[in-house]
């Protein structure tokens, strides 16, 4: 499958790191930064992927970085554009990043992924654009991972459920994946309003689409490995002791 010329992919590295206490997208992995495991994968898939970082200074940082693991300029290394962007809306979490990508993507849908990911596949990227080749009428394509909340939402009345149709969704959207996720470049509006209404949670803004599709996880084209992410120390530790 070649998407190369329909679809775009957003790479969020502009967060805080707090549980690692460095800068995660840049630590080598593997003998290369983390994030560069992420935009190889992309060669052959995509037409464009941007990078949302921050600030200025950090974007300098990571083409810097990234250079260094190129045989000219890093955007010669992959067969699609790449773009580093500051993101729009300081300090308001993945959700304003979301929306910095989709204001720069040149596409109308992106694979939104985590900079601290370096082990989604190929398969995964290919497995979820053909997904929504599937479904050209959605404005999302949402992983989710089958988990028992039915007692959860049973005695929790915030939610106020009206049928077991709603509950069902509302399980969906708690257990999914919103940032292994595909999405609209249209529903910017969506995350506009979000921010404005201080709402910083990304699964509030799955709640606001109109038509996404969930797929469960682990149904033989998804796979848990693909959302395998490195958060803390101990993480880094682990994967170097297994290898």
């Amino acid at each position: 499958m070649n998407n190369q010329n329909k679809y775009s992919c957003i790479v969020l590295a502009g967060g805080m790191s707090r549980r690692m206490g460095q800068d995660k997208g840049s630590m080598i992995i593997y003998n290369k930064p983390m994030i560069l495991h992420i935009l190889e994968r992309l060669n052959h898939k995509i037409n464009d992927a941007v990078i949302v970082l921050n600030n200025a200074e950090r974007i300098s940082i990571y083409r810097n970085l990234l250079n260094q693991y190129a045989d000219n300029d890093i955007e010669e290394n992959f067969d699609y554009e790449l773009s580093f962007i500051e993101d729009e809306v300081k300090s308001k979490g993945p959700i304003s990043g979301v929306m910095t990508g989709l204001k720069n993507i040149k596409t109308d849908y992106a694979l939104v992924l985590p900079c601290d990911s370096p082990f989604i596949s190929g398969e995964y990227i290919e497995s979820m654009f053909g997904i929504l080749d599937e479904n050209p009428l959605a404005d999302a394509i949402i992983p989710f991972h089958i988990k028992s909340n039915k007692d959860k939402f049973k005695d929790n009345e915030e939610f106020n459920f009206k049928n077991a149709d709603e509950m069902s969704l509302e399980m969906k959207i708690q257990n999914s994946e919103p940032l292994h996720s595909i999405y609209k470049k249209d529903n910017l509006n969506n995350i506009k309003s979000l921010l404005d209404d201080d709402s910083l949670y990304v699964k509030s803004f799955i709640r606001s689409l109109k038509s996404p599709v969930f797929i469960e996880v682990d149904n033989k084209v998804l796979f848990d490995d693909d959302f395998k992410n490195l958060n803390k120390q101990e993480d880094i530790d682990n994967l170097k002791f297994k290898k």
